[in-house]
């Protein structure tokens, strides 16, 4: 029988998006078989949309926050107490805690590992054991010593939990809350609005697309440039803004496209997630996009590119539905090449 292990994941964040997903899934699944801590923040609460991890957490999974001194204390007193086999890292600040603390000989000798969820950096990730790559342009540039000790695992997405019905009715639903013509097409994007996410040449490219009238652009998401962006789009009835949504799967219901067009997507989970609600989509050849779309590179458009975002717009109005093969991509097959990785250090 396989050991049980003692896991201990450490996240430094103020916020609810992909990465804080990642980890609470994760978390759970890992919590059916080992025994699970994470270490979290004080306070986890996105001031801005609400979203905070802690509505997503396993009740398995033990959850350890920052007091008063701060996060990095309650890391030094994790990574020297023996209670873990295993340290798991996600994210640059909690990272570069760990790593300073073994620079500094403060942290115990329980071997850590990270999720590269961005970019390698040396400072936050060069003391680590291991790393685990979740998209191939992170590990072709990582230092060689860092290379031969990655693992390359995909992030993944789960099946829909609702029932055909239920997505129907939601479908319907939100169709007559955004005030879609009959017959409408609704293309959908989402993410944070930042710069990087490029929605600004979205708008741009769905200006001059010339789509149908009834045809709608239905932008799902929060951030600093949402102001921006709504200006952009004034006095255009076929575009809209949700703000911060929680059933972003679920939502996936009410479209039938789906484009991607950031400058760079560290791996590009909701395109993952359109893939699996079996929409058409289009995506930037940015990032972990690439590796997901490898085999369909019709979809794939070059980064920035104002007339080959157009012409991909226009390619999704007139797309049919799309069954994807989504069997690489399964949070089961993730976990079990984790638990492998793990094994390779206890």
């Amino acid at each position: 029988m396989t050991s049980r292990l003692r896991i201990l994941h450490c996240l430094s964040t103020r916020e609810f998006a992909g990465t804080e997903r990642h980890v609470a899934e994760l978390s759970a699944i890992q919590a059916q078989s080992h025994d699970v801590t994470l270490l979290l923040e004080r306070r986890t609460t996105d001031a801005r949309t609400g979203g905070d991890i802690q509505g997503f957490l396993c009740p398995d999974v033990k959850i350890v926050r920052a007091g008063p001194a701060g996060y990095l204390p309650a890391l030094a007193s994790e990574l020297r107490s023996g209670r873990h086999d295993i340290v798991h890292t996600h994210l640059g600040r909690a990272s570069a805690r760990a790593s300073w603390l073994r620079r500094a000989g403060l942290a115990g000798s329980v071997p850590v590992v990270a999720t590269l969820h961005t970019s390698y950096r040396g400072r936050s990730y060069g003391t680590h054991d291991g790393l685990v790559c979740i998209a191939s342009w992170q590990r072709d540039v990582l230092p060689e010593r860092q290379r031969e000790a990655c693992a390359l695992i995909p992030n993944w997405t789960l099946p829909p939990q609702s029932t055909v019905a239920c997505r129907a009715a939601l479908r319907e639903r939100m169709r007559l809350e955004w005030r879609i013509p009959e017959r409408g097409i609704v293309i959908g994007a989402a993410g944070r609005m930042v710069e990087e996410k490029n929605f600004q040449l979205l708008i741009h490219a769905w200006k001059q697309a010339g789509l149908r009238p009834e045809t709608r652009l239905v932008l799902v998401g929060d951030g600093p440039e949402r102001c921006a962006l709504q200006k952009a789009a004034q006095g255009r009835t076929d575009i809209l803004f949700t703000g911060y949504r929680t059933d972003m799967p679920d939502l996936l219901a009410a479209f039938d496209a789906f484009v991607v067009p950031s400058r760079h997507e560290p791996f590009g989970l909701v395109l993952l997630e359109a893939m699996e609600a079996g929409l058409p989509v289009c995506a930037t050849a940015a990032g972990g996009v690439k590796d997901i779309l490898a085999e369909a590179p019709e979809c794939l458009l070059p980064s920035g590119c104002l007339e080959a975002l157009t012409a991909g717009l226009q390619r999704l109005e007139a797309a049919a539905p799309r069954q994807w093969d989504m069997s690489r991509y399964r949070i089961a097959t993730a976990a079990s090449s984790v638990e492998a990785f793990y094994r390779r250090y206890c």
